[in-house]
């Protein structure tokens, strides 16, 4: 096999291990949170995969301890004469040989107890009943554990900080007979240290449901810049539902969704750099908030990165999160640099794998009726398990709808749309879009509303979706003709 067999099978092995089976032993189940690969053969010369020979599915205890689940191995040993005249048995480094396993990194049982690092996964392997036929071994089980979702992130440990490449291959090859040829070892080395090898298992990210307070900016009751009279009555209506509000500090705008972080657990928040297209490149600019001012004194703990990026365009559905394909256009130069490694860089510094879906700008950039934003948060809206309510991009563009729905049913996720043209004589599709782009804090949905035909339509979509809610629509008109609705400006977080 060639490398890029290699790394498919391992993405194959790793889906598998997450979704499909568990570690049973004495009555408890363990789930597989992080694992690596290593394999070594003439294409794919890994070398810092420790040597051995095994059948494939065997547990294996490695040189530093932990344990390995075995692929299928093969290496020739040689006996070579060491000090004081003393036997040395060695392996045989040559063409013919393969090797190599999955390292068990983190493990959590059905009790959510976690076994962290791979020493304290190796503890399941130890001390068995000497005397008994059936020691109760752990072993492989099939399972169905859903759909898990995953990120790869570098190997770790491969290289300590104080040694160079040539040195950590001269302490390996220690373990070989020689000849072996150190200059190319050292060069393939040098370029596995570093691959995405390592897989590790996400969570889900903190979901609408889980919240409890909403933040506004003033501007939203600004007397000429913003809509005083709806805001009072968007707050009253939180209030009377026992919801707390709070004003955010140091904003230039009402549309705080789109530069405030996004919350990924009780105490984790993602930080980005928000310097959007439609407004850098027009003469709005001064509208873009430093989100750093915002949070300053908040205490928000924050993953960060320098990827450009708007708050809207992103929906965490599950351990995912959803965004279009603006994020490309926002980095195009990163972007087009390596579309595969900029994936994996959002990726990794977000800490959830990441599920693109298509947009197109319809329309030119200038014109105000125009969706220059490619927020997916005017598409779609998780609704917990693996069902997603989509809005009504159907009615105008069939085709990027059914794309869009395609793409998370790869992922598994059921989809249902909200459709509006063939429901009603005369729909209003600069309205409708709007109705997916409501405010969840808890079990209350406070959903747009504008004295149409589609408001009923809307209101049994969304309470069919999340039955266990309370749903309470609120006259949005206002905001919608500024181009965005509830979602947009407000900052939902659970405090």
């Amino acid at each position: 096999m060639k490398t890029s067999d290699i790394e498919a099978r391992f993405a194959q092995i790793a889906k598998l291990l997450f979704n499909s089976f568990a570690i049973e032993h004495e009555n408890s189940r363990y789930f597989f949170q992080e694992i690596e690969f290593y394999f070594y053969n003439q294409h794919h010369q890994d070398i810092i995969t420790h040597p051995r020979s095994s059948k494939a599915l065997r547990w294996y205890v490695n040189d530093f301890g932990g344990i390995d689940l075995n692929f299928e191995s093969s290496i020739s040993t040689t006996h070579t004469i060491a000090s004081r005249n003393k036997s040395r048995e060695k392996y045989q480094l040559d063409e013919h040989s393969f090797f190599g396993g999955i390292l068990i990194r983190k493990l959590q049982s059905e009790d959510c107890r976690v076994l962290d690092g791979p020493m304290a996964c190796a503890k399941l392997f130890r001390c068995f009943d000497a005397a008994s036929h059936n020691s109760g071994l752990p072993c492989l089980i099939e399972r169905d554990n859903g759909n898990v979702a995953y990120i790869c992130e570098p190997r770790v440990n491969i290289l300590p900080d104080n040694k160079i490449p040539e040195e950590k291959v001269k302490s390996i090859i220690s373990s070989y007979a020689q000849p072996v040829d150190v200059d190319k070892l050292t060069s393939a080395f040098s370029s596995f240290k570093d691959k995405r090898y390592r897989y590790v298992r996400c969570e889900p990210i903190l979901h609408d449901s889980q919240t409890n307070e909403v933040y506004f900016s003033p501007w939203l009751n600004h007397a000429t810049e913003g809509h005083p009279e709806f805001y009072n009555r968007l707050k009253n209506m939180l209030h009377r539902l026992g919801i707390t509000t709070k004003e955010l500090k140091c904003t230039n705008d009402y549309w705080v969704r789109d530069f405030m972080p996004i919350q990924l657990g009780t105490h984790e928040y993602f930080k980005y750099v928000y310097k959007p297209d439609y407004l850098v490149k027009t003469q709005e600019a001064k509208y873009i908030t430093d989100c750093n001012n915002v949070i300053r004194g908040m205490g928000l703990n924050c993953r960060k990165t320098n990827l450009v990026i708007d708050g809207g365009n992103m929906v965490a559905c599950g351990p995912y999160v959803v965004m279009t394909t603006k994020i490309f256009q926002e980095n195009q130069a990163e972007y087009d640099k390596n579309p595969d490694e900029f994936i994996r860089k959002l990726e990794s510094e977000l800490g959830h794998p990441v599920i693109i879906i298509p947009w197109t700008m319809h329309g030119h950039f200038d014109a105000e009726e125009t969706d220059k934003y490619g927020h997916s948060d005017g598409f779609i809206k998780w609704c917990g398990g693996n069902h997603i309510l989509m809005g009504n991009h159907g009615d105008e563009y069939h085709q990027e709808a059914k794309e869009i729905r395609q793409t998370l049913e790869k992922y598994g996720f059921e989809v249902t749309e909200m459709r509006f043209n063939d429901k009603v004589a005369s729909p209003h599709p600069e309205l409708n879009w709007a109705y997916i782009n409501f405010l969840q804090v808890g079990k209350h949905i406070i959903l747009p509303s504008f004295s149409i035909d589609e408001d009923g339509i809307a209101y049994k979509y969304v309470q069919d979706a999340f039955p266990d809610c309370e749903i309470h629509p609120i006259r949005t008109d206002e905001i919608v003709n500024e181009g965005g609705a509830l979602h947009c400006i407000s900052w939902n977080i659970q405090a």
